[in-house]
């Protein structure tokens, strides 16, 4: 008889990702910090762990020479499935069609995915407001359609409506 693992921590997830950025070098903004901010977001939504977790690790398999596979053997399958669901296609040269099968990923995932989503595009907003980074009109584009799927979606309409706000101005 297996017994139940319990949700993995937070702070085992910064440890991973720790790891995994040493020596990677990442764009201002990015990264463990912006990871922090991403999984700080949910918290604040009052997300459950697991899902803190799968933010904190979102962007790993993308940044890093960490796979799906390394996320699933320290974490489990749920939070696999959310990062994997959240990793970009490498192998989609196009910058709009890579973004329009990331959104479709995320969409087809369970719902706490997309709520990763949308604090993924909150906390680069608000580094952008800080720093006065402009963000790139595709880029835009690509949140404003990834905001319409959450809408459709009833993903958190707390995190929906702060996203909204962000891009209103832009």
């Amino acid at each position: 008889m297996q017994v139940a693992q319990p949700p993995p921590r937070p702070a085992a997830a910064v440890d991973f990702a720790v790891g995994a950025y040493t020596g990677v070098q990442v764009r201002p903004g990015k990264g463990l910090p912006h990871a922090e901010a991403v999984a700080d977001i949910l918290r604040a939504d009052g997300a459950d762990e697991s899902t803190q977790v799968a933010a904190l690790l979102h962007d790993v398999v993308e940044d890093t020479s960490l796979t799906v596979e390394d996320v699933r053997a320290a974490f489990g399958d749920r939070i696999a499935r959310m990062v994997g669901a959240l990793s970009e296609d490498p192998s989609i040269k196009r910058y709009a069609a890579r973004k329009r099968a990331l959104r479709c990923h995320v969409a087809a995932a369970e719902p706490a995915t997309m709520d990763i989503s949308l604090a993924d595009k909150i906390a680069s907003l608000r580094q952008a407001a800080i720093t006065g980074e402009s963000i790139s009109t595709r880029k835009l584009s690509h949140y404003r359609s990834t905001l319409r799927l959450a809408q459709a979606s009833g993903a958190s309409t707390r995190l929906v409506a702060q996203l909204e706000r962000l891009l209103s101005p832009v």
